[in-house]
């Protein structure tokens, strides 16, 4: 009886973590393309235009998690795009947090703020102050 509850435990503690819904430290790493952007407000019509530009340069960025903690968002605006930077994951939050690597030690100094969100067959990308959610493609 000790045995096949001890399994079931077991059992259940896989499953669990195999459904998670976010992404962790270990399954972040890679580049990682948009393949859809979605707002999350309706913007007034003088802001669609912006958004509209904003939408197009995500869908051709890259957000890259190297296993040495390096970080880079390869974008087409050059003020947004983050080169050299590092990475950690906030266990409290399940977020990862972006930062120059002078900063890694601290809560300071935050590039980005990256939550995450596993569904049915997506992977979504919650950027902290955006109006947009990603869904995420990871490449081979």
């Amino acid at each position: 009886m000790k045995k096949s509850l001890g399994l079931l435990i077991i059992l259940a503690v896989f499953v669990l973590k195999t459904n998670a819904q976010t992404l962790d430290e270990t399954n972040i790493t890679g580049t990682w393309s948009v393949e859809r952007v979605n707002n999350l407000i309706e913007l007034p019509p003088e802001q669609k235009e912006q958004m509209e530009m904003l939408k197009a340069a995500f869908l051709e960025s890259k957000f890259i998690f190297k296993d040495d903690k390096n970080f880079s968002f390869d974008f087409k605006f050059e003020d947004m795009r983050i080169k050299d930077a590092h990475w950690k994951y906030n266990d409290l939050t399940k977020s990862f947090i972006v930062q120059e690597w002078k900063d890694k030690e601290t809560d300071k100094q935050k590039l980005m703020i990256i939550s995450t969100k596993k569904e049915v067959n997506k992977i979504i990308f919650f950027l902290a102050e955006s109006f947009f959610t990603l869904e995420m493609r990871k490449e081979k």
